[in-house]
């Protein structure tokens, strides 16, 4: 459960056409609650850029052993001070970077495996000894 704490919003950056600001940012203050105990205290910014004429928030993440937690706001309203928070638990995303770093470490032991003693990269070809054969229109004094 997520409640929020707080919200404040300030203009950012120089000035920007009739605006104090070249951006406005809402930042939205909350607590988390896991189990319904006091878990965290987390910080998400929403920002409306005058400049670019776009919006884009930041995104709090707590990362655990066995989850991942993202929190960020969809919207807001600043005159009823509402805003629209998103939250999302991931499972197990710890271990899909544990399965990452286990593969990187393994092609690196083949790696070193596969070089040999006297630093040349071992031939997995055999070479095979003999003359290339072409056929009998190549052999010399066969029948024509």
């Amino acid at each position: 459960m997520v409640s929020v704490t707080g919200m404040d919003s300030v203009f950012e950056g120089s000035h920007y056409k009739q605006y104090h600001g070249s951006s406005y940012a809402t930042y939205v203050d909350f607590d988390v609650y896991k189990n319904g105990a006091y878990f965290d205290s987390g910080q998400v910014k929403y920002i409306t850029d005058f400049k670019w004429g776009q919006t884009y928030t930041t995104t709090y993440v707590h990362r655990g052993i066995f989850e991942e937690l993202f929190i960020a706001p969809k919207a807001l309203n600043e005159n009823s001070g509402e805003v629209s928070i998103y939250v999302r638990t991931v499972p197990f995303i710890t271990f899909i970077w544990g399965g990452l770093f286990l593969m990187l470490a393994g092609i690196s032991i083949l790696g070193i495996i596969d070089y040999s003693v006297d630093g040349k990269a071992a031939n997995t070809v055999a070479k095979i000894k003999g003359k290339w054969d072409n056929g009998p229109e190549s052999r010399k004094g066969g029948k024509k």
